[in-house]
């Protein structure tokens, strides 16, 4: 199935290139989003991501799932952006709307929330990117490798290092 909706979007056929931006578009956005901090970066980021890979469906050889593929387009983007500016920018987090039973039980899972994800935040790109695709997003070292032109072993070494500093920060055992 997949692979049929590619094979006709490589074809031209623009229904299947707007399913396949429906079913990727919540994954791309959401790691741009995480590894950029700016919603308004991380939606630029992820219409560039469908614009280069449908100009370049032909470049897609399906050796590696196609999410993996667009995900590497949009972690491209980002170091581009990131080489650009000379920084990663980091935005608020509007806090979201919840009903709550225990304000307090709420409060309080907020801020170790808040405590990881601002230790998650200083870390460098070249770590934050293969722990949050790792952690976050659940995927294995070899397609991060692939993802981020890594070697599975540098991938490793930088998930362990990004996991003790931030076990560092948070107070936790390194």
């Amino acid at each position: 199935m997949a692979e049929d909706l590619v094979s006709r979007a490589r074809a031209g056929d623009a229904g299947s290139r707007t399913r396949l931006a429906d079913r990727h578009y919540g994954a791309v956005h959401a790691l741009a989003r995480k590894l950029l901090q700016d919603p308004e970066a991380a939606r630029d980021v992820t219409q560039e991501t469908f614009l280069r890979a449908f100009a370049r469906m032909d470049q897609y050889s399906g050796e590696r799932p196609f999410s993996s593929w667009l995900l590497k387009i949009a972690t491209n983007l980002v170091r581009d952006l990131h080489r650009r500016k000379g920084r990663w920018e980091t935005a608020e987090e509007d806090p979201a709307d919840e009903e709550a039973e225990r304000p307090e039980a709420i409060l309080q899972k907020g801020e170790e929330i808040g405590r990881v994800q601002a230790a998650l935040d200083a870390l460098a790109p070249e770590v934050r990117a293969p722990l949050v695709l790792h952690l976050q997003e659940g995927m294995p070292v070899r397609e991060i490798a692939w993802v981020l032109d890594l070697t599975e072993n540098a991938v490793r070494m930088k998930i362990y290092r990004g996991l003790r500093k931030v076990r560092a920060t948070l107070g936790g055992i390194s």
